[in-house]
């Protein structure tokens, strides 16, 4: 566990290396929404787009890896319903949960944690997972947000159709694996420019989420004791159940290793993005972002040890 401590310790590093810049010399919010806007339209597509089109993409070969992350979101969005109930929570800390159960760092987080453990050749891997995971964000996750607003099914739907067609990641997926499925080669010179590109996002990406942890207020003691139940949750009793999951179906652990690993990342930074535009508890979201992100410094290696 140490050892992969060890390998994993630079990519925490270069994250609370820009929190230290923005808490103590105010780096400012213009460079991290920079920045964030680069990786999302810019980035993370190309990344994706290169990955996907360099390697033969087969739904058939690619199955068990599609159903297992699907079940594992769909029962997410189910859990999160059950604690919702449960608890009787609000109508605006329920549909936070509902979006934030499953909403892991998969894409900022995961990919260059899984590419630092495994090398390169897991890019492709990397980027289904993260098309499986925005596929079910922007269609059942946005959508309930959507009908729980409006209450209008014309106008979810309206609205998943929008976001499936005009988000850049969706889009380079698509495209990604249009061009593997046909097994097209693109010109050599396009590939290395879009190389170039690649090799920026990793370091950006880290960056853009240690100034979110650097400008982010601590406020009272007591306001964080759901934030540690949700981080546990979320970084330790999810990967658990698709760990368990996946031995129960008659699969070792090990057969979905990349998998169980991006399940076990800590929150996202989308769902903050979100929360004004559906009213979501925005407090709650950027401290789960804060906490579970330095607490995977801690579960990702046990996970990775394990796997």
């Amino acid at each position: 566990m140490l050892q992969i401590l060890t390998v994993i310790a630079p990519l925490f590093l270069i994250i609370f290396a820009a929190a230290f810049l923005q808490k103590f010399t105010n780096v400012g919010d213009d460079w991290e929404k920079t920045l964030n806007e680069f990786i999302l339209k810019i980035g993370f597509p190309i990344l994706i787009f290169s990955a996907l089109a360099k390697a033969p993409f087969s739904f058939t070969e690619q199955s068990q890896l599609i159903i297992a992350n699907s079940i594992f979101i769909l029962v997410s969005f189910l859990l999160a319903f059950i604690v919702g109930k449960l608890f009787r929570l609000s109508k605006q800390m329920f549909a936070t949960l509902f979006i934030c159960f499953a909403f892991g760092s998969v894409a900022f987080l995961g990919i260059p944690i899984l590419i630092q453990i495994s090398g390169p050749t897991i890019l492709p891997i990397a980027s289904l997972i993260v098309a499986i995971y925005l596929f079910w964000m922007f269609t059942v996750g946005v959508g309930y947000l959507d009908y729980s607003i409006t209450r209008s099914k014309r106008d979810v739907f309206t609205n998943i159709i929008k976001n499936l067609f005009t988000n850049p990641l969706l889009i380079a997926v698509i495209l990604g694996i249009i061009i593997g499925g046909l097994k097209i080669t693109l010109p050599s010179i396009l590939m290395k420019s879009l190389e170039m590109v690649t090799a920026s996002v990793t370091p950006i990406v880290l960056i853009v989420i240690g100034l979110f942890i650097g400008k982010s207020k601590f406020g009272k003691l007591s306001d964080w004791f759901p934030i540690v139940l949700f981080s546990i949750l979320t970084l330790m009793i999810l990967p658990a159940i698709f760990y368990f999951g996946a031995q129960l179906f008659g699969f070792p652990p090990s057969h979905f290793s990349s998998s169980i690993i991006q399940s076990a990342m800590p929150l996202a930074i989308t769902p903050f993005a979100l929360a004004d535009k559906y009213k979501l508890n925005k407090d709650f979201i950027a401290r789960s972002i804060v906490l579970s992100t330095i607490l995977s410094v801690i579960s990702l290696p046990f996970w990775i040890s394990i796997l």
